[in-house]
């Protein structure tokens, strides 16, 4: 059974994800044009991807450097 402390900093490191990943959505979408070649559900797709990579590769390498 997980200690209570550590139970508590899974929990904010999946909201620090969370956060992460709907911010940098977010900004992706506002930020790449729209053409009428691309729909909006579209852009919101890829929009999503990059920020759920960029999310990863940010933790990563912030638990690394923590090691």
């Amino acid at each position: 059974m997980f200690k209570f402390h550590d139970l508590r900093d899974r929990i904010s490191k999946i909201a620090g994800i969370c956060g992460m990943v709907i911010s940098i959505t977010v900004a992706f979408y506002l930020i790449f044009p729209l053409g009428q070649t691309q729909s909006k559900f579209a852009m919101l797709l890829v929009s999503f991807g990059i920020a759920i990579a960029l999310s990863f590769i940010t933790f990563k390498a912030l638990l690394k450097s923590q090691r």
